[in-house]
């Protein structure tokens, strides 16, 4: 349904549709416009409207304050909701086609420090939402006829155990604008240099959430000096504060979310949740993940 759903947004932008094609279909579904060079995002799962919506009031202030970020396309009254089974409608959002190097270095630890540094100095001229890393998730179990009765037991009690060690967080570095899902994967290499993408979960948060998922690396066999080189580079380390093992344990947990959702139609995912869960009933920190396009 997500490529139905992508060309019909793309009819009612007038856009040209020939050679639409897919380039990763996940949480969200995105597609190529080869020959008007723009990315189309199908979006999906708890308040995806919204976080679309946000997306790109998000990155149009971010363009104008010179963040290295990916563009929306200008011209474009966007998201476009269209029906695509979701109560809420589905929201397709438009996206520039930067200009990628043929043969990138790879993102270096010290490089996301330093955008992460510089995105934490701004502040948006508007309201963003308040930090809730554990709706998708929720969404996801309650909605699930794949899981097992005792997972979708397991997961309701720690979300909500989580939930209330996050609600007594103290954050050393303060709330603010967060990107909300800052991994290296997340940083695109252009010829104009690095930009950053997907900015679906942007909100007010603790500073420290945009430094975790270099944390969670070490779950995909990734090592632990990405995460140093990344503090150094931002100028602090609250690896050591008493909140940052709750806000670990909530991003690992809430990387389920989406394998969840895409579990019943694609064996890749349900194997994939079913590892993370099992590791995570288990605790067991030693069990290799790994990425599921």
């Amino acid at each position: 349904m997500t490529e139905a759903e992508a060309r019909t947004a793309c009819r009612l932008a007038g856009l040209d549709i020939r050679g639409l094609r897919p380039v990763r279909i996940h949480s969200n579904a995105v597609f190529l416009l080869p020959r008007a060079r723009i990315i189309v995002r199908v979006g999906r799962g708890a308040d995806a409207v919204g976080r679309a919506m946000r997306a790109v009031e998000v990155t149009r202030w971010l363009v104008r304050e010179d963040f290295p970020s990916v563009v929306p396309v200008k011209g474009v009254d966007q998201p476009i909701i269209v029906d695509g089974g979701q109560e809420e409608g589905t929201p397709v959002t438009f996206w520039e086609q930067a200009d990628i190097c043929p043969n990138p270095e790879p993102v270096t630890g010290a490089e996301l420090g330093g955008l992460l540094r510089r995105l934490h100095s701004l502040g948006p001229p508007f309201v963003l939402p308040v930090f809730r890393p554990l709706d998708r998730l929720v969404a996801a179990v309650q909605a699930s006829s794949w899981l097992h009765e005792s997972d979708r037991r397991w997961l309701d009690a720690r979300a909500v155990e989580l939930q209330r060690g996050l609600d007594a967080v103290e954050s050393r570095l303060g709330a603010g604008l967060v990107h909300g899902d800052a991994q290296l994967g997340n940083v695109i290499s252009a010829r104009t240099g690095r930009l950053v993408a997907d900015w679906d979960n942007a909100a007010t948060a603790p500073r420290e959430w945009d430094l975790i998922p270099a944390a969670a690396e070490e779950r995909f066999g990734g090592s632990p000096q990405l995460l140093t080189q990344m503090l150094t580079a931002y100028g602090a380390d609250p690896t050591l504060e008493t909140g940052w093992e709750i806000l670990r344990d909530i991003y690992e947990l809430r990387s389920v979310a989406a394998h969840i959702r895409r579990a019943p139609s694609s064996p890749p995912h349900a194997r994939e949740a079913a590892l993370r869960i099992a590791s995570l009933r288990a605790g067991d920190r030693s069990i290799r993940w790994s990425p599921v396009g």
